[in-house]
């Protein structure tokens, strides 16, 4: 293709509204040196590159995602976000675009030892993360993990979130102390959600986004064409977009960086002072007897990290970004509670066989509401609170 065609195929691009860009009758070249050496950056401009190729995508997740993978040049705390969603629903993909970027890395195996590192010299899986946003696009190895082997891991994880782990090897040798920092997006499908009990009880260290499945024989149909260009032209293609948006939003933050109104900040830490709060672990036994007084988390970590992602969605020129940070916070509370709180905001009083005794009575411990009688409500100073935030819930 020449210059003049190029040039003619890119004006006739900027022509197009950004909800409709698709180059259906554009040629297999067209496509790969239009679509590749396309230097605008803008979120409307990866829409159309992934939404021309992958169908019934979570557009508003998907949003989340690259405003997280964006906050990565954002200072701040460590910022985990881990990804519920169905096999086969697009989420790989965008990751795998975000994992092209310089600034990336993957992990997709982790033990124990691992995270340990060793005193051996060589490559240690801490030392090569360090600084980097990691990638993994599925946790499922875990799963194959025996019980004491999981809950080894995700305490090792607690220590690592905190910045500093030290380990003892019980040798001459002595110890290992490493320093770390590092963004995290976790991947995993909802099998992995019943392990979740466990984890929270070793410290919650994660901002949750349900991946939302869209027209399941949509995506199957598309699947089901085995397109030839999918790894010669499509991911190039959504990769190159991504990186683009991703490098502009690092252009953007050295520049000019990203403060968040005082209205923005003060519903973050709300919003975040009520999600830790409902999030909270009550620890059971197998006769669902309580085995101490629960003490609520508090929003500290959240705010930090909803805070940097509000920052990259203002990176990325998202014009309403609480209905995003609304989204988090949902998709972070238990559904079980959510339902919970969502009926005692409808009806008021809700009995124990309407939403689930153990449920209503854990959010009864942690202070969130009372009971009278059979029934359960929401306390009148956080029933003002919680309704304001639930109705940004879809």
């Amino acid at each position: 293709m020449n210059e003049q065609r190029r040039n003619e195929l890119e004006e006739k691009l900027e022509q197009i509204p950004d909800d409709q860009w698709k180059p259906l009758s554009w040629s297999e070249e067209d496509q790969r040196e239009v679509l590749q050496k396309l230097t605008e950056a803008r979120l409307s401009t990866l829409f159309g590159v992934f939404g021309q190729y992958f169908k019934s995508i979570d557009w508003q997740g998907f949003t989340i995602i690259v405003a997280t993978a964006t906050a990565h040049c954002v200072p701040g705390e460590m910022l985990w976000v881990r990804i519920y969603g169905g096999s086969r629903t697009g989420k790989t993909e965008v990751l795998r675009a975000i994992a092209t970027h310089p600034d990336s890395t993957e992990m997709e195996n982790i033990t124990a030892a691992s995270i340990r590192g060793g005193l051996d010299e060589g490559h240690r899986l801490l030392e090569r993360i360090n600084g980097k946003l990691v990638i993994t696009k599925d946790l499922a190895s875990m799963l194959t993990a025996k019980a004491e082997a999981r809950k080894e891991v995700f305490g090792l994880l607690r220590s690592v979130k905190d910045g500093k782990i030290t380990s003892d090897f019980g040798t001459k040798d002595g110890y290992l102390c490493q320093q770390v920092k590092f963004d995290w997006i976790i991947a995993t499908t909802p099998v992995f959600a019943q392990y979740k009990q466990m984890e929270d009880l070793l410290g919650a260290r994660y901002i949750d986004l349900n991946w939302r499945t869209g027209n399941r024989e949509e995506i199957t149909a598309q699947a089901m064409e085995n397109n030839p260009i999918l790894n010669t032209v499509i991911r190039p293609a959504v990769a190159k977009a991504m990186c683009n948006i991703i490098d502009r939003a690092k252009d953007k933050q050295r520049l000019f960086p990203i403060e968040l109104d005082d209205d923005t900040k003060k519903t973050i830490a709300d919003w975040a002072d009520l999600t830790a709060l409902a999030r909270s672990p009550v620890a059971r036994d197998y006769q669902h007897r309580v085995k101490f007084h629960p003490e609520p988390e508090v929003g500290t970590d959240l705010a930090r990290g909803l805070q940097r992602i509000a920052k990259g969605l203002v990176l990325l020129d998202v014009a309403d970004i609480k209905s995003y940070i609304a989204r988090l916070c949902q998709d972070s509370i238990p559904y079980d509670r959510r339902e919970a709180i969502d009926k005692m905001l409808k009806n008021g009083t809700v009995k124990s066989d309407e939403a689930g005794q153990y449920t209503l009575d854990d959010l009864r411990l942690l202070g969130i509401c009372e009971k009278v009688n059979s029934g359960y409500y929401l306390k009148p100073d956080l029933a003002q609170r919680i309704g304001l935030l639930s109705s940004w819930w879809v």
